[in-house]
């Protein structure tokens, strides 16, 4: 079921609100392609909606990801999958991430010859079945404080519950044959209402990063968001050359370092509130694992 490729991809993994986005934007702007239709977060439609397909079959959201483990202990599950995306793969539907002009160029992914990849937050929890198809991909696994992903999920959701209670309050008078539940009730990461919730799925994301990328040989780099924010420049020609980018002058590389906001680095030590909720973390053991116990 491997899918022989001229150029096996680049995959950009991570927990959402970790620095994925940031980390994708950059290594495209290098030259990485990354999808010619990408959502705002520089994710490939196709690959995106691969990921929560995949997830949505075995009843698993990117907010209870735990199914995705019991699913990748079943082989002739798994099996079913691969071979459903090695078709998908091979169908028409790659014209959304080649786009017309390469797809009649190239006619399938198996023949792009350039550096080519894409990011989701989902390839952390998907990673070992795109490993079937792409066994030789390259992994850019980025990490974060927990506790300035919890407090980012966390706003995530109060900035869709502002919107959703916006919506209702203009409701009157609108006709829809969909119901005001569907419409106007709360729909999102129910499990990222919180700062404990959110936590423990950064624990979850975290904890099925580490275990793939422990059985597996694959090159990588591991990058703390915090560390590529200390020192852009550097992580970006060690990025280029990972992913065998052509090269760049100093001064390009230096242009885009200065795009990147340093102040984004453990932002939570500004509140209280989440410098309290930092000290009764502080001794878990992935915060311990990836040096976070910072105070």
């Amino acid at each position: 079921m491997t899918i022989h490729c001229v150029r096996q991809p680049i995959i950009i993994m991570g927990m959402a609100r970790s620095g994925t986005t940031l980390v994708a934007d950059l290594l495209r702007q290098l030259g990485l392609f990354l999808g010619h239709r990408k959502f705002k977060d520089e994710e490939a439609a196709f690959f995106y909606r691969m990921n929560a397909i995949m997830m949505r079959q075995i009843h698993g959201e990117f907010d209870n990801p735990t199914p995705m483990r019991y699913f990748l202990k079943d082989s002739r599950a798994v099996e079913l999958t691969v071979r459903s995306l090695e078709a998908d793969l091979a169908s028409f539907r790659i014209i959304s991430y080649l786009g017309l002009r390469q797809y009649l160029k190239y006619r399938s992914i198996k023949h792009y010859s350039k550096p080519w990849g894409w990011k989701d937050p989902l390839n952390t929890q998907t990673l070992p079945v795109w490993l079937h198809l792409f066994p030789q991909a390259k992994i850019v696994y980025i990490v974060r404080n927990g506790v300035d992903v919890a407090h980012s999920l966390v706003n995530l959701q109060r900035q869709i519950i502002s919107k959703r209670q916006i919506k209702n309050q203009k409701k009157s008078g609108m006709l829809s044959t969909r119901r005001n539940l569907e419409l106007f009730g709360f729909k999102g990461a129910i499990r990222c209402l919180s700062l404990e919730g959110s936590f423990s799925l950064w624990e979850e994301f975290v904890a099925q990063a580490e275990e793939t990328l422990a059985r597996i040989d694959n090159d990588r780099k591991v990058i703390k968001y915090e560390s590529f924010l200390a020192n852009p420049g550097t992580h970006l020609i060690d990025l280029l050359r990972f992913c065998e980018l052509e090269e760049r002058s100093d001064g390009f590389i230096d242009d885009l370092a200065t795009r990147v906001n340093a102040n984004r680095s453990n932002a939570f030590l500004s509140t209280p509130a989440l410098a309290s909720f930092y000290d009764e973390v502080k001794d878990n053991q992935w915060m311990l694992h990836y040096g976070y116990r910072c105070k």
